[in-house]
């Protein structure tokens, strides 16, 4: 049986193929040429050398050796396009779909599909952020819908707990005299931005008590999934991401960084590529030896690709238009190449995927309507995501 759209009246029936979201962002700008999109003129590989992938028909570049035999698991999109070449515009344009105002900030698709999807018997955040990079910005919604920042996988969560100097009895009388002020304060001056500030205490003493809190610890992961993966850092940020999925948690954005390289692309990019082949691939047989694959939709994203010519620095600068993008898990056609570039890389050529389009999908395969409206503090009416349309042809 079909389900309708969350939170749309009038839109086309369409069951959710995925229940959660693990988006892995690399800022910085992947360089497409020299990762998963070999179908161009081999002047535009430069230094990469291809190899096969245990997908018939899909070859990606030998520093992703351990991907290629996990090839099977993921849909590559080599038609992705962006109007942003500019790091901050293109991390913005990508996490929220739309251009940045000086006017507004406006609520990454984390923060969209926290607040279309929480409910009352969630004991965790729906949009987690983990990684050094930007946490995850509700925009002009309440602040309790941005992302729970994890910046160390080692280092827990910041003042999850009571401070133990106060005690379990004179911390609930401490509450309860803050519930009366809120009480008689809401009575006479509330207001929304005073409610959002009372929900979003509300919702931080929720998750201190959780039953689920200690899914945050990969100390209590089973060993056997412990020894899939390495104890670098990333891979770490995708145990923990597979983990919180495994617990209900909607989105989850890992963040790797450090992709900028316009010099020494040769010498610097190996080390990077190498966290990625190995974390990915690992979270891939994590989420499958789980049974959790089916039902979590795996998305590789970045701001931009890399230009297809190597600079004089021995580097590639910034390309939005036609860069890489990959997917896996939820039901995408994968061991599958979707759309191209020219053979000279210059653009992107079949199947043109905009990145409003790519969170559109994304929010489509949660059963969300991606024209879904929301309206900012001025009265405008904003959409999940801007203009773009969810491309149904991804998914099996």
């Amino acid at each position: 049986m079909s389900l309708p759209f969350l939170n749309a009246a009038s839109a086309a029936a369409q069951a959710p193929k995925a229940r959660s979201v693990i988006n892995i962002f690399l800022s910085g700008g992947l360089s497409q040429y020299d990762s998963f999109n070999m179908e161009v003129d081999k002047a535009v590989i430069a230094k990469s050398r291809i190899i096969k992938s245990n997908a018939d028909g899909v070859r990606v570049s030998h520093y992703f050796p351990t991907l290629a035999q996990q090839m099977d698991k993921l849909l590559v999109i080599n038609s992705m396009k962006s109007n942003q070449g500019a790091h901050p515009a293109g991390i913005y344009k990508m996490m929220t779909s739309y251009n940045p105002r000086s006017s507004i900030t406006h609520p990454e698709l984390g923060a969209w599909i926290n607040k279309r999807m929480t409910t009352e018997r969630d004991s965790l955040p729906n949009f987690v952020s983990i990684g050094k990079g930007s946490a995850g910005t509700a925009g002009f919604f309440p602040g309790q819908w941005a992302a729970l920042p994890v910046k160390n996988t080692s280092a827990g969560i910041d003042f999850v707990k009571r401070n133990a100097a106060v005690d379990e009895g004179k911390f609930k009388k401490r509450l309860g005299i803050l519930d009366s002020l809120n009480g008689d304060f809401d009575q006479d001056y509330g207001t929304k931005d005073t409610k959002a500030y009372v929900d979003t205490y509300k919702g931080s003493l929720k998750f201190m008590n959780s039953k689920d809190i200690d899914a945050f610890d990969l100390e209590k992961e089973n060993e056997h999934i412990v020894s899939l993966y390495d104890r670098q850092e990333f891979s770490r940020s995708c145990m923990l991401a597979g983990r919180l999925v495994e617990r209900g948690v909607r989105f989850v954005k890992v963040e790797l960084g450090g992709w900028d390289y316009h010099d020494d692309l040769y010498g610097r990019l190996p080390s990077n590529a190498s966290k990625l082949d190995k974390g990915l691939s690992s979270l891939l047989t994590h989420l499958s030896q789980k049974g959790l694959l089916d039902s979590t939709l795996v998305v590789v994203s970045t701001e931009f690709g890399r230009k297809p010519g190597v600079n004089p620095n021995k580097g590639r600068d910034h390309h939005p238009d036609g860069f890489t993008c990959l997917m896996a898990g939820a039901g995408v056609k994968a061991g599958q190449i979707y759309g191209s570039t020219t053979k000279d890389g210059q653009s992107a050529a079949d199947n043109v995927l905009d990145v409003t389009d790519f969170n559109a999908t994304i929010a489509w395969s949660l059963g969300i309507d991606p024209a879904y409206e929301e309206m900012s503090a001025s009265g405008r009416p904003f959409k999940l995501a801007n203009k773009g349309e969810a491309r149904e042809a991804l998914f099996a």
